[in-house]
């Protein structure tokens, strides 16, 4: 759509916007935010661009490290459609640094997907994760991983390996 055409009342159909075959929106609820974390937000809206350099992501993600975005962009996984950008959100997790670590259940159902980048992301967010999570979630973590039906069975394998030796 080109400008022209968003400034023409009559060309723009709200409804439209929100066509998932015409554009992918992500919707971060920003109920209760603080100035500070609505810029946080727009910085993660703003790696959903296409046109984003690496200079740009680097600046995003130490933003997201300052302003401790985890939950964010979490609730931004969970509301997206988008498999490519769950991955680039997932991608930002482990990018940024953030501790996620009470989703570890989340991210291990994540690394169980049959969509092979999102599983990868998830899996290197948690072979990533230095916080120490209690036995029973791992526990649990391992069982999903082992009940799975990936597709994607060396990530699987790795993942499970992965959890067991954040238990020893």
């Amino acid at each position: 759509m080109a400008i022209d055409e968003l400034l023409d009342d009559e060309a723009l159909n709200p409804k439209e916007l929100f066509d998932e075959k015409k554009f992918i929106t992500l919707l971060i609820n920003r109920d209760g935010y603080s100035k500070k974390q609505n810029e946080t937000a727009d910085f993660i809206d703003r790696l959903l661009e296409k046109e984003i350099n690496r200079e740009e992501q680097e600046e995003i993600f130490k933003n997201i490290k300052a302003t401790n975005a985890g939950e964010m962009l979490i609730e931004s996984i969970r509301n997206t459609r988008s498999k490519t950008d769950k991955a680039k959100l997932l991608a930002a997790i482990w990018e940024s640094g953030v501790d996620v670590s009470r989703h570890f259940i989340y991210l291990t159902e994540l690394a169980c997907e049959n969509e092979f980048l999102t599983a990868m992301e998830a899996l290197t967010i948690i072979q990533n994760m230095e916080e120490k999570i209690e036995e029973k979630t791992l526990a649990s973590a391992v069982q999903i991983a082992q009940d799975c039906k990936s597709q994607n069975k060396e990530l699987i394998e790795d993942l499970i390996n992965c959890i067991k030796e954040k238990a020893e």
